[in-house]
């Protein structure tokens, strides 16, 4: 019993630390983070793409061929048992009495034949588990594409009504300029204005009038990735998509983040590779009980009716049970390099592991530090446009009384303009810090998976990691 147990798997070497450095929330996850958007039609491209995109079909389908293998593993643990039976002829033209020693025969068997491999030492059992380990990992993968298709949804989703403002403001603009236009037509006509004012602002108002087509482009580009993210064929989608002002889109304050140790517990990559170092730690085990013997034990149990040169016997039965056993001796070689490799594979698995809580770490960070600095950006922004929309309401009134031209008035609009597009990409980049946020906390793939979310809510800290050397932050100097 004591060969048979499996070792634990090695623990990370990261150390976590107790609070990330980025200010935030400490509040859970928001397991459905995107309807923070208000938006029923984003809602409905996330239960599309979850429903029909092909990438979150293929994990699902590389899960149930994990749980077969599973399945298949775990039936060498257990006796094969199978049911035989036979029927066989021989005859000669021999003379009656040779036939008497080698006699015409019809024999009928039938058996139960029982097969069972002793695993004393444990080597099908640690192959097990790691087929079970590996099932797990797969199951992780179908939640890291759910998390990894509905961040580009929102994304994209994002990505659309953000360029659809871009085209609005350039409508409006367009628009302001062709008014300009009508005045200076009277006024020219009155013998205020000259053909070079005329002319000037023509060529302002075609200049923005040729950027609507890349525009455009882009919504068509953004509508057609959405598509086949939802796993629809963009060439035969009725794009359901409307504008909503920048007033309906959420806004991003400080988010929950929760502890840094939460990651290891919630991002589906993370609890990916701890499943796969503990897979690669049970075939170790596996390759290492191959030093020891290996037990057989074998049954069968049947009845045969036989005739022998016409003459009926009664029928009997007959059994066979046999023990056995195999030693390793002249193999010892391969068997060491198994183990060599099979134990590199197991080192190889925790450094990945650690280098992917190490990624996941900065991740966060990261985001959290670009989040910061749009947010004081943003404040800039919008302080820069309210003083170029007031300088421009003030340069209008005083092209109306003629007491300025022409040229200063078409450069703040096109300063208006510029600042208008600099708070709509700031918004834009806001959004996309959220939706990183969001995903390398690792949420959002509960609410399709709630069964998963449910035994990765009851485990109180990952298999692999026992415990997590928590310090605190230096105090002066560098750590």
């Amino acid at each position: 019993t004591a060969c048979s147990q499996l070792p634990a798997p090695p623990v990370t070497r990261v150390t976590v630390m107790p609070a990330f450095v980025g200010p935030a929330s400490s509040d859970a996850v928001d397991a459905q983070w995107w309807r923070r958007f208000q938006d029923p039609v984003l809602d409905q491209w996330v239960a599309a793409a979850i429903a029909q995109n092909p990438d979150i079909h293929m994990a699902q389908q590389r899960w149930q061929a994990a749980k077969a293998g599973v399945q298949a593993s775990s039936s060498r643990l257990l006796p094969t048992v199978a049911l035989n039976g036979s029927q066989s002829s021989s005859h000669s033209a021999l003379p009656d009495t040779v036939k008497k020693g080698m006699p015409d025969t019809n024999a009928q068997r039938i058996s139960v034949n029982a097969d069972w491999q002793l695993d004393v030492f444990g080597a099908n059992r640690a192959a097990a588990t790691a087929t079970l380990r590996d099932a797990q990992a797969a199951e992780w993968g179908v939640a890291g594409s759910q998390l990894l298709v509905v961040s580009n949804v929102v994304r994209q989703y994002v990505l659309w009504q953000v360029t659809a403002e871009r085209l609005r403001l350039l409508q409006a603009v367009i628009a302001s300029q062709r008014t300009t236009e009508s005045l200076i037509a009277r006024r020219q006509a009155e013998g205020l204005a000259s053909d070079f004012d005329q002319s000037l602002l023509q060529a302002e108002r075609t200049q923005n009038e040729a950027q609507i087509g890349s525009l455009q482009a882009a919504l068509s580009v953004a509508g057609y990735r959405l598509a086949v993210l939802s796993g629809q064929n963009p060439s035969a989608t009725v794009l359901n998509l409307t504008p909503r002002p920048p007033s309906a889109w959420p806004q991003v304050q400080q988010l929950p983040v929760g502890q840094p140790a939460d990651l290891l517990r919630r991002r589906p990559d993370l609890r990916a590779a701890e499943a796969h170092l503990a897979a690669t730690s049970a075939q170790l085990a596996s390759a290492q009980a191959e030093r020891y013997p290996q037990l057989f034990a074998s049954a069968v149990w049947g009845e045969q009716k036989l005739t022998l040169n016409g003459l009926a016997l009664a029928a009997s039965s007959y059994r066979n049970v046999a023990l056995a056993f195999s030693q390793p001796l002249l193999n010892r070689g391969r068997i060491n390099a198994n183990i060599k490799a099979s134990s590199a594979r197991e080192q190889e698995a925790l450094s990945q592991y650690d280098s992917n809580i190490l990624t996941a770490l900065e991740q966060v960070e990261s985001t959290l530090a670009a989040q910061r600095g749009e947010l004081a950006r943003a404040e800039q922004l919008q302080a820069s446009l309210m003083a170029r929309q007031r300088s421009r309401q003030h340069a209008e009134s005083l092209y109306r009384e003629g007491q300025t031209g022409l040229m200063p008035l078409l450069e703040l609009q096109r300063g208006v303009l510029a600042a208008e597009l600099a708070v709509v990409d700031s918004r834009q980049q806001q959004l996309f810090n959220m939706v990183q946020l969001y995903q390398t906390l690792g949420g959002g793939w509960e609410s399709f998976s709630p069964d998963l979310a449910q035994r990765a809510q009851q485990s109180t800290a990952p298999a692999v990691v026992n415990l997590f050397p928590v310090v605190s932050a230096p105090q002066g100097g560098q750590p």
